[in-house]
């Protein structure tokens, strides 16, 4: 009997054996595919970026206004989004009243000077044309007056 158990035991270590060589190469065969699947996943990605990278540069460069002011206006809701601290409040309150101010007497003066040309205008057609002519240089002079006065504040 001491036989036929010697070899039923020799049996399950062969089988147990067999298994444990079975999971081991199971195992190995999932690392290997995990670590494939995430190297091809990591390429995808890398490619992407730098696809949307190249993709960006070029609009950029095709359209920079556009990118500008897309940039101007995500800044804006951005800081729009963040409350106002009281040292932003008492730094930024005055300049904020000059430049409203400015703004508000350049309006005003582009509005008088448009009235007293309207005022001034004769119903003689080339007449008429010198003076809308001396309205807009006018006009356009009020608006470098306020854009200076602005910058300024």
């Amino acid at each position: 009997m001491s036989n036929a158990s010697d070899r039923t035991a020799a049996n399950d270590r062969d089988r147990r054996g067999s298994i444990l060589d079975k999971t081991r190469n199971s195992a190995a065969q999932a690392v290997d595919k995990t670590r494939d699947t995430a190297t091809h996943a990591a390429e995808v990605t890398r490619d992407g970026a730098r696809d949307a990278a190249t993709k960006t540069a070029e609009a950029i460069e095709n359209n920079p206004v556009v990118a500008l002011v897309g940039g101007i206006a995500v800044g804006a809701a951005l800081g729009a989004l963040l409350p106002k601290t009281s040292i932003e409040r008492q730094h930024l309150a005055p300049l904020g009243k000059r430049i409203t101010e400015s703004a508000a007497a350049a309006a005003r003066a582009a509005r008088d000077a448009g009235r007293d040309e309207l005022g001034a205008l004769a119903p003689d057609k080339d007449m008429a044309k010198a003076k809308a002519s001396s309205f807009l240089e006018t006009v356009a002079a009020a608006a470098k007056d306020s854009a200076k006065a602005t910058a300024k504040a």
